[in-house]
């Protein structure tokens, strides 16, 4: 009988202990440089797909798009011409997840509308792949997630915090990321189409979710909330320039990786700070794939954006030291 007291003290010992921050493992990691000829005023969405390094550069004056080995980081090309021409891009930019080895482009000042292909870029061919005229009637206004999978966000008020359609069918799905106040805040997401897994974080507070796609819809496995960073004026929400969220998201194969600030050890005035990209946080947030935070990893300069995918735990991430460079770490 005290054996079995003994036992039970232990475990509930150890499962309380076992979110304690002192408890989550801190380390350092060293990058492999891919790529130090990032030449832009600000990189904007890196993306991995299969055999591609993707970056935006929102800035170019000749191809917004470039096109990187991921095994070597050597250019491989560029598309999304940018101009003001048919079939050319003024401010162009393409939808963060890659179909059938194609991006969706849009322009935000124009009407240009279609595909980029990677296989044409590779074999010398022309990327572009405009929509017809039935195309853009039917193609749904939305973030494209897979084939016959859209999501947005809903406006604010709405019960449910994303709209989708899904083979087809409208539905809408997601919680607020504060109780009680139906107002959007800026969010990263990352997805993957194997798993049906979708992760929503938030900029401006400590928010992570995690939902899961069965058949024509989504559903939350769980969230994380946080009850400071923010205050609640009326029916609005007044962020803290003194703390702040998750800047970027990715998914590897055993971790949810959130680019997050440890405002204990680097605290920081986001105002103050402003555009200086070496301000940008240096750690990740490792969470497993049932909410535990697991490591807070110090990638050794700051970071700007980061990707990976379900088939291993490399990193891939654009940092600065002291220009922009293409790296990957081991994770």
């Amino acid at each position: 009988m005290q054996v079995k007291y003994i036992f039970l003290i232990m475990f509930f010992l150890l499962y309380g202990c076992g979110q304690r921050k002192d408890d989550i493992c801190h380390e350092s990691v060293k990058y492999h440089l891919l790529n130090d000829s990032i030449m832009t005023s600000m990189p904007g969405n890196l993306i991995v797909a299969d055999k591609y390094l993707i970056w935006e550069d929102p800035f170019a004056d000749d191809y917004f798009v470039n096109v990187h080995d991921v095994e070597t980081g050597d250019a491989l090309g560029k598309m999304g011409n940018v101009g003001d021409g048919p079939n050319e891009f003024i401010t162009g930019e393409i939808n963060p997840f890659c179909i059938n080895n194609c991006f969706f482009a849009t322009d935000v000042n124009s009407l240009t509308k279609g595909s980029l292909s990677l296989d044409s870029l590779v074999s010398n061919q022309n990327s572009f792949i405009a929509l017809t005229s039935e195309e853009r009637e039917k193609r749904p206004r939305m973030m494209q997630l897979q084939s016959n999978v859209f999501v947005n966000k809903s406006m604010d008020g709405e019960a449910n915090y994303f709209d989708a359609i899904i083979n087809g069918k409208k539905s809408s799905f997601g919680a607020y990321p504060v109780n009680n106040v139906r107002e959007h805040v800026g969010n990263c997401f990352a997805y993957d189409s194997i798993s049906g897994l979708f992760a929503c974080s938030a900029f401006s507070i400590p928010y992570l979710a995690l939902y899961e796609k069965k058949q024509d819809g989504f559903s939350l496995k769980w969230e994380i909330k946080s009850k400071s960073g923010y205050e609640i004026s009326g029916s609005r929400l007044v962020f803290d320039n003194n703390n702040g969220g998750i800047s970027g998201i990715t998914l590897s194969k055993d971790y949810i990786i959130c680019l997050q600030r440890d405002w204990s050890s680097e605290p920081m005035d986001r105002h103050a700070a402003g555009r200086d990209v070496k301000s940008l946080s240096h750690t990740l947030f490792l969470y497993d794939y049932e909410s535990n935070l697991l490591r807070i990893v110090d990638l050794g300069a700051p970071v700007v954006r980061i990707a990976a995918n379900r088939r291993n735990n490399t990193l891939y991430a654009i940092i600065v030291d002291p220009e922009f460079m293409l790296v990957k770490y081991e994770l």
